[in-house]
């Protein structure tokens, strides 16, 4: 191995330099930097009461990340060993009968002082995590400064025609003003959206034929104020006829005049 080497994990893609034992060693995971860290990770990956932690469970996920550590060839740091010992001796306090610490029966728990490590530890890592993201923000901030102290970064940097720095509000409101003097705006007009379709006026057509025998196609549109109107019936009048619900007579005199006539039969009666 180099005097230096980045060593890559298959299995997580975790990153750890490794320095040799003639120099200082330094190991950074980028998922934890430290026994601490590695805990409450357990404890959040698996919803665990940090109160009452299992200590069992804990200490064997502890002591298999170690041996994951190991099976990379990487030196365990003192501090990493520590803490895997310091679980173990909790681990078998749990065991062993507490004595009674006082007359009031109180017995401290052994994970106690474990607890308070990880609290403390947590409170500190999510006011790291917190500025972190404070920083983060401040880099996308940059103070605008003030243009006339600066004259030459105004001038190379926003290349501003010298013109307009005279320009005052003022000046803008007035060239506004003169600029709508006889404006005139644009007429709208209303849309009014109609419920007029073929299949609408269809049913017109037969209420109508439910009266009379037949109707004059003008005296039929005569009261209609829509021009979609007119136009769907008489679309919808052609349809019928071809589908043979209506027959068409047309005025001999003016072929432009025509009838609406109800068929007495229905259409898939006549063949």
């Amino acid at each position: 191995m180099s005097e230096t080497e980045t060593i890559i994990s298959e299995n997580t893609g975790s990153v750890t330099e490794y320095i040799p034992k003639s120099r200082e060693y330094y190991a950074k995971l980028p998922e934890f930097e430290g026994p601490l860290d590695i805990l409450l990770h357990f404890v959040k990956e698996d919803e665990l009461n940090i109160y009452d932690i299992p200590i069992s469970k804990i200490t064997k996920d502890f002591i298999g990340y170690i041996d994951y550590i190991q099976e990379l060839d990487i030196e365990v740091a003192g501090e990493f060993l520590l803490m895997a010992a310091e679980l173990m001796k909790i681990k078998a306090r749990m065991l062993i009968p507490q004595e009674v610490a006082d007359e009031s029966g109180f017995e401290e728990d052994p994970r106690y002082i474990l607890v308070k490590k990880l609290l403390e530890y947590k409170r500190f890592k999510d006011a790291s995590d917190e500025l972190l993201i404070l920083e983060q923000e401040a880099k996308l901030l940059y103070a605008r400064g003030y243009l006339d102290n600066d004259p030459k970064e105004f001038e190379t940097d926003i290349m501003m025609d010298k013109s307009l720095k005279n320009l005052t509000i003022l000046n803008l409101i007035k060239g506004y003003r003169n600029a709508v003097i006889g404006f005139k705006p644009a007429v709208v007009h209303p849309i009014e959206i109609l419920d007029i379709t073929t299949e609408v006026q269809k049913d017109f057509v037969m209420d109508k034929l439910q009266t009379v025998q037949e109707i004059d196609f003008e005296i039929l549109i005569s009261q209609m104020k829509e021009k979609l109107e007119v136009i769907c019936t008489f679309l919808c009048v052609l349809q019928m006829a071809l589908d043979r619900y209506v027959e068409l007579i047309v005025d001999k005199n003016d072929y432009s005049k025509f009838k609406i006539r109800k068929r007495s039969l229905l259409p898939a009666l006549i063949n």
